[in-house]
Parts: C-alpha cells; sequence; structure tokens
C-alpha cells in the first residue's frame, strides 16, 4: 500500500513543485511527505537548480548556434558583395577600355574632316573626331585623328578647333600620323625629309614590361615551392606577392591579348594597370576564403 502511495505522490510531485495542483491533493501529498522519508528525499532532489542550469545551459547553447548561423549568414553577404563589387569594377573597366580604343583614320579619310588655318603664326586645327597630338621636336608636330566605339554607337561627333601654338611657338611642320604602316603626312609647312617618307610605329615598352611581370612570376612560383612545405606565413607572404605580377599578366591579355605593340601605348599601360587592381583583389580574396575553408 506504502509503495502504490509513493508512486502516485512521486508521479505528483512535479506538479506540486510548480504549485499547479488542487489543495486537496496538495494536503495529500504535504500527509504523506510528514512520514515518508524517501519521498521526502525525491522532493528535495526535484527542488534543486540541476535541471534549471541545464535548461539554461541548452538555451544559451542555442543562442550561440542562432548568433553563428546569422554570423555565418553575415559573412557569405559580404564575401558575395565584395565579390561582386570586384567582379563589376573588371567588366566596367574592360568595356570603358573596348569603347574607347582609338580607331585611327588613315590619311587618305582625312581630308574630309581636318583643316588648317595659319593666322599670324597662330596655326589652327579644325577637325571631327578625338585626337592626339605631341611635339616629337622642336617646331615639328605629331597630330592623329580617331573615333571610338562609344562615338559610333551614340552618333557622337566631336567637331574641335584646336591651336596648335597657342603662346606663339614655332611651328615648321605638322604631320598627319595613320598609325597604320602608312608613311606621315605633311599638313602644315615643309617636308625637312627630302628624300623618302617618315613612318611612325607602335610603342614597343608594353613587351618589356609584360616580358618582366612574367618572369617575377615564376621565380615567386619557385620561391612558393620552397617553402611550401617550411614557412606557412613565408609562403602566405609570397602568394599575396605573386598575385600582382599574375595580376599584370592577366590584365595585359585582357586589354591588349597576346600583342605588346600598341599606337597608344600610354593609354593602355594606364589601363592595364587600373585593370590590375580588382584583378589582384580578385585573387586575393578567393585565395583568403579557399585558405580559411582549408585551415578550418
Amino acid at each position: 500500500m506504502k509503495n502504490r502511495e509513493c508512486s502516485i505522490v512521486r508521479d505528483i510531485l512535479p506538479l506540486y513543485v510548480e504549485n499547479v495542483i488542487s489543495d486537496d491533493t496538495k494536503q495529500f501529498v504535504d500527509e504523506h511527505l510528514s512520514h515518508c522519508a524517501e519521498c521526502k528525499n525525491e522532493l528535495k532532489l526535484s527542488q534543486t537548480d540541476i535541471p534549471v542550469k541545464k535548461n539554461c545551459s541548452e538555451k544559451d547553447g542555442g543562442v550561440e548556434v542562432i548568433k553563428k548561423i546569422g554570423l555565418d549568414i553575415k559573412k557569405k553577404r559580404v564575401f558575395t558583395g565584395i565579390l561582386s563589387a570586384v567582379i563589376s569594377a573588371i567588366v566596367i573597366m574592360l568595356s570603358f577600355a573596348y569603347l574607347t580604343a582609338p580607331e585611327y583614320i588613315p590619311y587618305t579619310e582625312s581630308f574630309d574632316i581636318i583643316s588648317v588655318k595659319d593666322n599670324n603664326g597662330c596655326v589652327t586645327l579644325s577637325f571631327t573626331g578625338e585626337y592626339e597630338i605631341y611635339q616629337s621636336e622642336q617646331g615639328v608636330y605629331d597630330i592623329s585623328i580617331y573615333n571610338t566605339i562609344w562615338n559610333k554607337l551614340f552618333n557622337i561627333e566631336k567637331k574641335q578647333d584646336i591651336t596648335v601654338n597657342p603662346n606663339g611657338e614655332t611651328v615648321n611642320t605638322i604631320y598627319y600620323v595613320s598609325n597604320g604602316g602608312q608613311d606621315d603626312k605633311v599638313i602644315y609647312g615643309r617636308d625637312p625629309i627630302d628624300n623618302g617618307g617618315v613612318v611612325t610605329l607602335p610603342r614597343l615598352f608594353l613587351n618589356s614590361y609584360f616580358v618582366t611581370a612574367i618572369l617575377f612570376a615564376l621565380v615567386l612560383a619557385m620561391l612558393v615551392v620552397i617553402f611550401r612545405k617550411k614557412e606557412e606565413k613565408v609562403k602566405a607572404i609570397i602568394v599575396e606577392i605573386l598575385f600582382i605580377p599574375i595580376s599584370y599578366i592577366v590584365s595585359h591579355i585582357m586589354i591588349k591579348g597576346w600583342n605588346a605593340t600598341s599606337y597608344s601605348a600610354t593609354r593602355d599601360f594606364y589601363l592595364i594597370l587600373l585593370l590590375v587592381i580588382p584583378i589582384y583583389s580578385l585573387f586575393y580574396i578567393l585565395y583568403k576564403k579557399e585558405h580559411s575553408k582549408f585551415r578550418h
């Protein structure tokens, strides 16, 4: 009889502790506890804070898991955002390079777009299109006129008037440079060369930079192999430096292909350097992402 009563009381104890039983049931439990030491001990155990601590621990653990998941989602969003921004920058720069690439107008077509006027020693050129002009030597000027895909797409015609010598400098000769293997033609003054013609050749300095970047990349790649099983920090630094010449090589290929000659080498060089920044950022981000995944 006592064991049966004890079983009933022990089933009720959780409700008794929470004080969610009727007064009659509470009185029944109180009477039983007054003469049953075993059930009284069971009551003391049920009133300890061990389950509470466990529940708190489980709750805290759940919160930490949720926080970790939220942090991972945030990191992925930031990573995706940065990656998208870098790729967008590369696409925009390549689009700009393509749309603004000079399409030089040959001399045979220049008669309709350029005219020369001499007003008391001030030489004015009137033409339609974009232009490049520079002084090759004292009193001798070279001018090239070109169009771009951008101007063609939007039907932009730039009619321009430029004074070659605004400060009264001496102008002996002005050459029209076609930049396509054709002879340069004199459009003002006298031709200083009596026999033969002048041909402006494409510039070659991009080739030296391209080759230097390849050699530098090869040297750094060898160092990575040497340090692959020794100093992890040193290897990581070398890899990050290696991305610089690799970025330059990739940028050069994107802008010029495998060709290293250019009639607008200065423009191309600056575009290559500008494109190196997002390309290096792309390599660096992907490397850090993969390196972090490998460590974990």
